[in-house]
């Protein structure tokens, strides 16, 4: 994956799982656990993953296009897959990259809150460092 893919896919991700916390925080008015915050990453990582898909085969398609010049750009390749292939053609490997990333996505978020939780208990209060000095 490239920078750029790389980049819009954590974005997406990161905003999903936010929102989908929030929510969830909100209608069960409680802190989320670590397989509930588990589950929502591999949610909003799935779903990034299928809706980033298209571009993901773009890309590819004209990082392995090489010398040969195939595509003259971005909006040319999906017209020549589209053309050539039909649509479903911009969703090929979506099971295996829906798979990854959705897996990937509840290991990473569900790692990334505990940690959060974590730091926040070591944390010291304002109270202590006010008696410190």
């Amino acid at each position: 994956m490239t920078y750029i893919t790389k980049s819009v896919h954590v974005n997406e991700t990161t905003c999903l799982l936010l929102n989908a916390s929030l929510t969830y925080e909100y209608m069960a008015k409680r802190e989320l656990n670590d397989p509930e915050n588990a589950i929502i990453g591999a949610f909003a990582g799935a779903l990034t993953g299928a809706i980033t898909t298209p571009l993901d085969v773009i890309k590819t398609r004209l990082i392995v296009q090489g010398s040969a010049n195939q595509y003259k750009g971005i909006v040319d390749c999906v017209q020549t897959i589209v053309r050539e292939e039909g649509p479903p053609a911009l969703l090929k490997g979506i099971g295996p990259r829906v798979l990854w990333i959705g897996i990937g996505s509840s290991i990473f978020f569900g790692v990334l809150e505990r940690t959060k939780r974590l730091l926040a208990q070591r944390r010291p209060t304002v109270d202590e460092d006010a008696k410190q000095d």
